[in-house]
């Protein structure tokens, strides 16, 4: 079995060129390019034969997909056989960062019935996924047979606009189930039974799972590339994080470096969600809006908490004896439970914008921390309103004399 994984691991990277898929061009040159489209003509084209080959026996519909899907062969030990198929996704206009495609597919897959990711190797742009899934069922007098397969999946980026599917397994799980339960379970070579081995037994539980495992291949690649072009024409969050570094350099042109930044909690950077702060040019900037120092009045801090009270459980309790008894019901409490939610208040003196309100939840700390660069830009305000104030009257003082 290692063996083979690594024969199959081989041809797999026999096949792929690794090259470093990353785009250097610019947020606006991104947003204005066409949509990735993402094509895989071999799934309709397998998925056509497949329903072309069928027929109500399935014994018969093995034997035909046998013909026109057989099993491939170790070279390094002809006794060896196994199922091998590859899907070869072409990606038009493609504009995306491997790591952002690579967990994207990663996320659809944990969400497949059965599959579990292995590995994801990003300096090769590979994933390694491995599971079982029940491919057929055949009911037959008191027992239902249950056809499973531990197949072996790689996805890797093969080139910029190249995403290469393999698939490999070389056994069956065949489980015997009477009155839901399994009784029996059988892990048999697919190259020692039917369609490879004629007089083999469970020769329809055999055959349903020769054609099942090419079904549940094909049909998984379909819903791959209905997902992919439904939820990834765009690396939107490559586009975020560029569109992020276009925001930060329109304001560093307009303002210079920040002297301060508080983020926020949220995962995707962005600049709507941080609080900038420019000393030298006496600005604040949140939320595409930007106050001037000056303006900026008073700051308070308000928590709106939730209270949900405890509950109270009742029960037998006390020493027993023989069957009897002794002591009565007690009670326990669980504790009363505070939800805060801090809202920091901001006045400000601008009829357009009176008031700013940054919500931090139950984030103290983060609250705290806001509060704080405001009343350090209250603090120097009032501090320099009062020299100001000083300057004028030992000026007014001078003009009297």
């Amino acid at each position: 079995m290692k063996r083979l994984t690594f024969t199959f691991l081989l041809l797999v990277t026999t096949i792929a060129s690794y090259s470093q898929i990353f785009t250097d061009q610019k947020y606006d040159q991104i947003v204005k390019a066409p949509e990735m489209f993402w094509h895989c003509p071999e799934i309709d084209n397998n998925m056509s034969l497949l329903y072309s080959l069928s027929n109500d026996d399935y014994k018969i519909y093995a034997e035909n997909v046998k013909k026109r899907f057989p099993l491939k062969i170790d070279e390094s030990n002809v006794s060896e056989k196994f199922i091998a198929t590859t899907a070869k996704f072409t990606i038009e206009s493609p504009l995306y960062k491997s790591e952002n495609l690579l967990n994207h597919v990663a996320s659809w897959l944990q969400n497949q019935n059965g599959l579990k990711i292995k590995k994801i190797n990003l300096a090769e742009h590979l994933i390694d996924v491995e599971g079982t899934i029940n491919v057929a069922t055949h009911p037959a007098f008191f027992s239902v047979y249950k056809i499973s397969i531990s197949p072996l999946m790689s996805f890797q980026l093969i080139d910029e606009n190249k995403m290469l599917v393999s698939f490999w397994v070389d056994r069956y799980i065949n489980e015997e189930y009477s009155d839901g339960r399994c009784i029996r379970s059988f892990n048999p070579k697919i190259s020692d039974v039917f369609p490879f081995v004629p007089k083999s037994a469970y020769k329809t539980s055999y055959a349903k799972g020769y054609v099942g495992t090419y079904l549940y291949f094909w049909d998984l690649m379909k819903k791959l590339s209905e997902n992919l072009n439904t939820n990834f024409r765009r690396d939107n969050k490559l586009l975020s994080q560029l569109h992020y570094e276009y925001s930060k350099d329109s304001l560093y042109a307009k303002y210079g470096e920040p002297t301060n930044i508080i983020r926020g909690n949220n995962l995707t950077p962005d600049v709507n969600h941080e609080l900038r702060f420019y000393a030298n040019m006496q600005k604040v900037v949140f939320m595409g809006k930007t106050i001037n120092f000056k303006d900026v009045i008073s700051c308070e801090i308000k928590d709106d908490p939730q209270l949900i009270p405890g509950h109270t459980s009742s029960y037998i309790g006390g020493i027993s004896f023989w069957g009897f008894e002794f002591g009565g019901a007690e009670t326990s409490r669980t504790p009363d439970k505070t939800i805060h939610n801090y809202v920091v208040n901001v006045k400000i003196d601008d009829l357009s914008a009176p008031s700013l309100h940054i919500v931090t939840g139950h984030d103290a700390h983060k609250a705290e921390e806001i509060a704080s660069a405001f009343e350090y830009i209250i603090r120097h305000k009032q501090s320099k309103e009062k020299n100001s104030d000083n300057r004028n009257i030992s000026t007014r003082k001078r003009n009297k004399k």
